[in-house]
């Protein structure tokens, strides 16, 4: 299971959202799709899941576990 509890992204100091706190919840077994146009935060949030971003807000939550909190490698 994922779950986003208010993600927020920023790039840059006072730079614009790449998301802008999203609350999402995907279960197991699930299927998640994400599409949008460009620069709308597909692959930013792929890549907070996978914590090759920190979000600067909220959390990450994979199998109930706080992202945050794990060793990235």
């Amino acid at each position: 299971m994922i779950v986003f509890n208010a993600v927020s992204k920023r790039y840059g100091a006072g730079g614009n959202p790449a998301l802008s706190a999203p609350t999402l919840h995907v279960g197991g077994g699930e299927f998640l799709v994400l599409i949008g146009a460009s620069g709308c935060g597909k692959t930013t949030t792929l890549n907070l899941i996978n914590r090759l971003s920190v979000p600067n807000a909220g959390s990450v939550l994979v199998d109930g576990e706080d992202i945050a909190r794990t060793d990235p490698v």
